[in-house]
């Protein structure tokens, strides 16, 4: 459809056809007002040149884009000459272009009333109307045009437009059928009056509208997919088939037919046939990235549902194979199989494949368009949680290039050097990234808690402790900063009356959890509270755990409460369990604990 804001595509090249209409005009004009002078008073050839003179002025102005003095000397002109239709179409032509669209209307007007035989006229009038929001009035200045001025048929379609905006549709579709009289069946009258007919409920008159544009132009399958379109959604779907089937049998590698025939089988529930032409649709390399991602997006809506979660991940490969050098494939890609794992829509076996080829597509993604942080977070939290410790150090040193100002980013490096064992560098990125993230109180968390484990493992105590309690002072429940602050508190022997109360909030919040068990019990230990820590260690055991380390420490506490062949048994337990436990082998020989 002639969208309505076309009706002022004519300005920009009126502009240059009006300074040489108006410079053609104006000296009619005043070659006229000459030679009627010839023969009268002097006065009368020097108001004429006068007139010249302003108007050449005023067109300089104009064209200088100073329209204030340009208004003046036009003024000045009509003052001289009233009736001078050049001088009111430029007139107008300033209040147009300065938004004081009465005063340009009425000025256009005039300019018409004297001179009915210049379409730019009506042009700038429609213009001027549509600026308003005055469509009607917009109207009537195509059809004066139309019939003042011969040739100009081809505005019958910004006529037709208009009539459409104004919902009158009868004036709309007698408007094409003149049209079509001068420049026969076109598709976009044929598309106009099909949009008008399905405005109208006149489902027949807008298929028959189609088929006769198909049949005029056998070639094009677009006009096919255009019918097709309306058959569907109109629950046509036989009619829509056999279209389609049709099309195929003609043009084989036109692969958006595809798309349309899938959707049609979905709408049957024909699973297989609805696959087995996405699966072909998809593999046309020839085939618009947008629409099979388009498809994807639509389908995916569905979710869950188990044929899609089937076939949506095999159509996601064709994907990045058929269009490799496109970075948008990977990125849906990566966001597809994201979207599937984080729905839990993957079979546990494959799980961690999946996740590998997400991995894969995002970082295919930034080296092709390394601008996009979103990308960077979704593949670093993937191969941060797949432990791809290689891949993740590389990537991880790339952003921080690409995003120097990022906080996050320099949370990953830090860890990547925490894995490294390069304590030192992580404690130096980790402290860069905490003074870029005052702003953001839940990653400023992360960072305090991270650096109070750093500095812990550093022996610098003085700031592992500030960094923990700094960590608790933005939120007082951050399990993990309790949990590790007062482990390493039991294990220093110092501040445990601090430990105590803190890993007494731990396990009150989560009584199940064997960790912040097993770190109340440890941290009674160290405050000599042995019988407490036996309580608590036989709960723990007693859920089938299967981590040495539990046993071991259920050891030391049994030794500690005069039980050294109990303690001897639980140690033999851990060292079952796990070999490199520190002493396990010097406790169970000598049958006691190791200081």
């Amino acid at each position: 459809m002639p969208a309505i804001t076309n009706l002022k595509n004519h300005t920009a090249i009126r502009s240059i056809l009006i300074i040489t209409l108006v410079l053609v005009l104006s000296e009619s004009v005043f070659a006229q007002r000459s030679n009627k002078g010839a023969n009268t008073e002097p006065s009368q050839k020097q108001l004429s040149q006068e007139l010249e003179y302003l108007f050449i002025e005023a067109e300089k102005l104009f064209l200088l884009q100073n329209y204030s003095q340009s208004t003046e000397q036009f003024i000045k002109c009509l003052e001289l000459d009233p009736n001078n239709d050049v001088v009111l179409y430029k007139l107008a032509e300033i209040n147009n272009n300065t938004e004081q669209f009465n005063i340009a209307a009425e000025y256009i007007a005039s300019a018409i009333r004297i001179n009915k035989a210049n379409k730019y006229y009506y042009l700038l009038a429609v213009d001027i109307h549509t600026n308003m929001g005055n469509l009607q009035q917009a109207g009537l200045y195509y059809e004066n045009l139309i019939q003042e001025i011969p040739n100009t048929e081809s505005y019958l379609l910004n006529l037709a437009a208009v009539y459409v905006f104004q919902k009158d549709f009868d004036k709309a579709l007698q408007t094409y059928a003149k049209a079509e009289k001068v420049f026969g069946l076109t598709a976009n009258i044929s598309y106009q009056r099909q949009k008008i007919y399905l405005q109208q409920n006149k489902l027949e008159d807008a298929i028959n509208e189609g088929k006769q544009l198909i049949l005029q132009y056998p070639d094009n399958p677009r006009y096919v997919l255009t019918l097709v379109e309306i058959l569907s959604s109109n629950n046509r779907l036989t009619e829509a088939t056999e279209q389609l089937n049709a099309l195929l049998l003609k043009s084989t590698e036109f692969s958006a037919a595809r798309l349309l025939l899938a959707d049609i089988y979905w709408k049957q529930n024909n699973h297989t046939d609805f696959g087995n032409q996405l699966q072909l649709a998809f593999g046309d390399k020839d085939l618009n990235l947008n629409a099979k991602i388009n498809t994807l997006m639509k389908y995916m809506v569905y979710l869950p549902n188990d044929y899609l979660q089937t076939i949506i991940p095999k159509l996601v490969d064709v994907l990045s194979e058929k269009h490799v050098d496109d970075s948008n494939a990977y990125l849906i890609s990566g966001d597809i199989y994201g979207t599937l794992l984080e729905k839990q829509l993957v079979p546990e076996i494959a799980i961690e494949s999946t996740k590998r080829k997400a991995t894969n597509a995002y970082a295919k993604f930034v080296s092709l368009d390394p601008s996009n942080f979103s990308v960077w977070q979704n593949l670093l939290n993937l191969e941060l949680q797949l432990d791809l410790q290689d891949s993740l150090a590389k990537h991880a040193e790339q952003a921080l290039e690409f995003f120097p100002n990022q906080a996050w980013i320099y949370l990953v490096n830090g860890i990547v050097q925490q894995n490294k064992k390069d304590n030192k560098a992580a404690a130096e990125l980790l402290e860069m990234g905490r003074k870029r993230s005052s702003a953001n109180k839940e990653l400023l968390a992360i960072f305090y808690s991270y650096l109070g484990e750093i500095y812990n493992e550093l022996k610098d105590f003085e700031k592992s402790d500030e960094a923990y309690n700094a960590a608790l002072d933005l939120n007082p429940l951050n399990y993990t900063v309790l949990n590790n602050y007062s482990y390493y508190l039991s294990l220093r022997g110092e501040k445990l009356d601090q430990a105590k109360k803190m890993s007494t909030i731990l396990i009150r919040n989560n009584p199940d959890n064997n960790t912040y068990l097993d770190t109340y019990a440890w941290v009674h230990f160290a405050i000599n509270d042995y019988a407490e820590a036996e309580r608590v260690f036989k709960k723990i055991l007693a859920s089938d755990i299967d981590q040495g380390v539990y046993y071991d420490h259920y050891g030391d506490t049994l030794y500690k409460l005069g039980k050294p062949n109990e303690a001897v048994i639980q140690w033999q337990k851990a060292r079952e369990l796990d070999e490199n436990i520190e002493n396990i082998n010097k406790k169970i020989e000598q049958r006691k604990i190791i200081e």
